[in-house]
């Protein structure tokens, strides 16, 4: 299951008067302006869920022309973004419908036929995919073994923070991170609302690995796909599929006695070290460190992926994941107020 989980984008929509939360101004120290920015408005939706809307363009007679948008749809209409729609026109789409009334503005027909037809461009996406495991622990367990065997192309070894693991955390194209559904929705400013912690939900959230992938400006360009209408049905799974493909995991590979004996000392003091948990690159020179870890990966041993000094008798295997079909938008969803699906297209 994929899904839509942020988006900023830049969307048509006439208005006679600027839309904004208010002014930031630099002021030197001898009183002059030195510059000065429009403050996004906050607009609340279901549940308290905000987006973050202002002006973007105005026309040549100084009314506005577009809005930008910055927020998650899917949580602003049904308050949770455990699962959700990843149709990016249609949810666009209706929120603009849903904004416009909110913000008092009255959009023209042109406005709201390119609203559905995709005609405004998108600067940032998240998209997310979710996969179920059989408990938290084996979530948290999964993410400790991949903090330590998982390597992205392109993008090197995962940072792991406050139990969120990130490749490409500052890359200014695209980054993807992985953490515990269930974790997140316990921390402090993603809390579900109370009327929203049902069993359905929580037991959801409480076996549930998160894997999302941030596409900024630069990257949605590279791929064409800074223009909304040029998203597919296909594009939102086919986007977050390619940058997956890039994530390669290594399960630690122990040697047996025999393979361990017929190596030559300096490499079984090499092995040795590495299964300690040591930093090979620091220890030994470049030439010396990738022609040790050329002659181990005839056995099966990546010495380039550092091993945790810790217990792993409970490090679930991350083939496990790999193997795993994603997790779907649950059954009892369906028609209730806990799943937003947007109408496909809109006449007239």
């Amino acid at each position: 299951m994929t899904m839509i989980d942020w988006v900023t984008a830049l969307v048509p929509c006439s208005h006679p008067l600027p839309v904004n939360g208010g002014l930031v101004v630099s002021v030197s120290p001898d009183g002059a302006i030195e510059w000065q920015t429009h403050k996004h408005l906050s607009v609340s939706g279901s549940h308290e869920s905000s987006i973050q809307v202002r002006t973007e363009t105005v026309s040549g007679t100084g009314e506005g022309a577009s809005l930008r948008i910055h927020g998650n749809p899917v949580k602003w209409f049904q308050g949770h973004n455990l699962f959700g729609s990843d149709d990016l026109v249609g949810l666009v789409a209706e929120l603009m419908h849903a904004l416009t009334p909110l913000l008092e503005l009255t959009p023209t027909s042109d406005d709201i036929a390119m609203w559905w037809a995709g005609n405004w461009t998108i600067t940032r996406i998240d998209v997310t995919q979710t996969f179920s495991l059989s408990s938290r622990a084996d979530v948290r367990a999964w993410l400790r073994s991949a903090e330590h065997s998982a390597h992205m192309r392109h993008r090197g070894k995962g940072m792991f923070q406050n139990g969120t693991l990130y490749f490409g955390k500052h890359s200014r194209r695209w980054s993807l991170k992985c953490y515990s559904k269930g974790d997140e929705c316990e921390t402090p400013g993603h809390l579900l609302p109370s009327a929203l912690q049902v069993p359905g939900l929580l037991s959801y959230a409480d076996t549930a690995l998160r894997v999302e992938l941030v596409l900024r400006s630069m990257e949605l360009k590279r791929r064409r796909l800074d223009l909304a209408s040029n998203w597919g049905e296909s594009d939102t799974l086919e986007a977050f599929n390619e940058c997956l493909q890039g994530l390669q995991m290594s399960d630690v590979h122990t040697l047996p006695s025999a393979v361990l004996s017929d190596l030559p000392p300096r490499l079984v003091a090499v092995y040795h070290l590495w299964i300690e948990g040591h930093d090979l690159r620091a220890m030994y020179p470049k030439p010396t460190f990738y022609r040790y870890r050329s002659q181990l990966l005839e056995h099966g041993v990546d010495i380039a992926i550092k091993q945790p000094r810790e217990d792993r008798s409970n490090v679930v295997p991350l083939v496990r994941v790999l193997e795993a079909k994603p997790a779907s938008i649950p059954n009892w969803a369906y028609g209730t107020p806990l799943l937003f699906e947007p109408r496909r297209r809109i006449v007239g």
